[in-house]
């Protein structure tokens, strides 16, 4: 009997061996054929019953690294709000462990193709938009709960932590030795202090 063969999984996979690749070579020395041997498979061919082209595989594999942080945010704050929440937002979205870091280094590689990408530019505006939006409720809630004082502009708040944020992603590829995980936590914790003072 033939094995069933799970088309989700097998693409889940491509995309995966496609962000590693990209980290390790970044997208522009990252070609199909490299990606389909990544895979094990003989010839890039075997790839279009999966993603017509090197483009839909990028977009592809950049949404789903903002689903995925999109998913560790929803899981991390359940159940808490207001600053907290925000917390763990934030820690969602630096580079500061393994995870993340590798997620930053391909997600830099597509903030720079996406200057000519109306496609990876829409992924990357929907996903900012989506954690502004999600920040503003936290700020709204830290507000009611006495978290913080009254905010003069809270959209102008959680612009500016929003990037910070988008900072350390640079900051880190650049200078990963002073720009450790400890260090970016560390930063985001004053920030969050600076709106509770």
């Amino acid at each position: 009997m033939p094995r069933l063969v799970d088309h989700d999984e097998r693409r889940r996979a491509i995309i995966e061996t496609t962000w590693r690749i990209i980290a390790e070579q970044g997208i522009e020395n990252t070609s199909m054929r490299d990606i389909a041997r990544e895979c094990g498979y003989a010839a890039p061919g075997v790839l279009a019953h999966y993603f017509a082209n090197k483009n839909e595989l990028l977009l592809a594999s950049y949404r789903l690294i903002c689903d995925r942080t999109n998913e560790r945010i929803a899981a991390s704050a359940a159940g808490r709000r207001g600053i907290a929440a925000l917390r763990s937002l934030c820690l969602e979205i630096i580079p500061a462990d393994p995870l993340t870091a590798v997620e930053a280094r391909v997600a830099v590689a597509f903030w720079q193709r996406a200057q000519t990408d109306a496609g990876l530019r829409d992924v990357g505006r929907d996903a900012l938009a989506h954690w502004h939006a999600s920040m503003l409720g936290f700020l709204a809630e830290a507000q009611v709960d006495g978290e913080c004082g009254a905010l003069d502009d809270t959209d102008a708040a959680a612009q500016e932590l929003l990037n910070v944020m988008m900072g350390l992603h640079i900051t880190s590829m650049l200078d990963p030795d002073t720009m450790t995980g400890s260090r970016q936590r560390h930063l985001i914790e004053r920030a969050l202090g600076r709106l509770a003072a």
